[in-house]
């Protein structure tokens, strides 16, 4: 089967109305047999080929591939994306979302080029590749513009909505339809026309397996609806979003504004020539380029974080690159472990320490009250001996003298038995 046919039969559609009856009367032709010749899709294809814009010769001068070599510092890449959008490139026709999103990260990794132009002419395309290839525009570490020139809708908007800014060649250019759709063609009638008899059996187990297809013939459409149009929906609505958050959930509808209209709805920013969009592609500076600059101020930090490392760890390799060899982890695992034993132990010296420290503490404050309650005894029966001490002899004193004599005899006859 034609390949291009096999697309048209077999997609989720993010596409502008006008665009599937276009489809329709294709996909008959094509039933029929007819041939779509190679020159039938080469002005697309030319429409859609990327190049460079140099920067020494302003807005209108020279150009390059996009993959020519020794491109000038301070380039615009220009990248169209025109027509009806598929994943895979359509032969002799336009290029597809996968060669695309290729082509944005080939000129974000160029350290020649400085800012990326999309140029957008699109009803919309199919929902496969279109999410990465609008992370593709948001993530990219350098400025992105999208220029509309005539339509960004459905999928065209998905993929734009990420830009830095979006311009629009005229206020009469179309912008939104936010919003899934899927149109099914039942051929089973006209091949059964034609003498085809179609035979579908499926193994025991597979009960449900198209089931949301005989929903769909059967004309049940609530299915199809909520498992797998709402789900491919609710992701654009969170794309665009995220990617412009101004936006008001009413304009999430899938209806289509003019220019003049979308700048209020904050759909897109300003209007203006092809040649403003390059000068602006070429001036502004990305939300994504100051976060890679403010990561890279971050690896110098953390080279000098290593730097400190190498000299605490005594690392003799270079660490200029930043990466720590398997050695060197090694090294550090090693260290980090020993210094977590050493810590470690020297956490239990200090409990211990502590420990007696307290106990010593409570000791020293129980033998603080036992002096304080012997002195206050003392002080007490120094007291009471004051106040009830005689100059009179009592019986049974004795003088003086009769102690010192007791004292003598005392030791005399101590030291006679000695």
């Amino acid at each position: 089967m034609n390949p291009f046919l096999l697309d048209i039969l077999t997609s989720t559609w993010l596409l502008h109305a006008s665009n599937p009856d276009a489809y329709g009367a294709m996909l008959v032709s094509l039933l029929r047999g007819d041939r779509i010749s190679a020159e039938d899709f080469s002005a697309a294809r030319e429409k859609n080929r990327p190049f460079v814009v140099l920067p020494s010769n302003g807005p209108q001068g020279a150009t390059q591939p996009l993959n020519a070599a020794n491109l000038s510092k301070g380039s615009v890449a220009v990248i169209p994306i025109r027509g009806i959008i598929m994943k895979d490139d359509v032969e002799c026709g336009p290029r597809g979302s996968v060669s695309i999103t290729q082509d944005i990260q080939s000129a974000d990794a160029n350290p020649n080029i400085k800012s990326i132009l999309l140029v957008i002419s699109s009803p919309g395309g199919t929902t496969s590749y279109t999410d990465l290839l609008s992370d593709a525009v948001t993530n990219c570490s350098k400025p992105v513009v999208a220029y509309v020139e005539g339509m960004a809708a459905s999928a065209a908007y998905w993929i734009i909505s990420g830009a830095d800014k979006i311009i629009c060649s005229s206020d009469l250019d179309i912008v939104g339809s936010i919003g899934t759709m899927l149109e099914y063609m039942d051929m089973k009638p006209y091949f059964e026309k034609a003498g085809v008899v179609i035979h579908e059996v499926y193994a025991t187990l597979s009960t449900e397996k198209n089931q949301m297809l005989a929903d769909l013939r059967a004309g049940n459409y609530e299915p199809l609806r909520k498992e797998l149009l709402d789900r491919i929906n609710s992701k654009f609505h969170t794309t665009v979003m995220a990617n412009r958050p101004s936006l008001s959930v009413t304009t999430l509808t899938g209806k289509t504004y003019f220019a003049s209209d979308a700048i209020a709805l904050g759909l897109i920013d300003e209007i203006g020539s092809y040649e403003y969009a390059l000068q602006q592609a070429d001036s502004i500076v990305s939300a994504n380029a100051n976060l890679q600059i403010n990561n890279e101020m971050k690896s110098i930090k953390m080279l000098a974080v290593w730097t400190a490392l190498a000299s605490f760890f005594g690392f003799t390799e270079s660490i200029e690159s930043k990466d720590l060899t398997e050695e060197m982890v090694g090294q550090v695992n090693d260290k980090l472990a020993d210094l977590t034993a050493e810590n470690t132990n020297f956490k239990t010296e200090i409990a211990t320490a502590t420990e007696k420290l307290e106990k010593m503490t409570a000791d020293h404050t129980a033998l603080q009250s036992v002096h304080a309650e012997t002195v206050r005894q003392f002080d007490a029966f120094k007291a009471l001996d004051a106040a009830t001490e005689t100059t009179t002899g009592k019986p049974g004193d004795k003088s003086a003298e009769e102690i010192l004599s007791d004292s003598y005899s005392y030791n005399r006859i101590a030291d006679q038995n000695s």
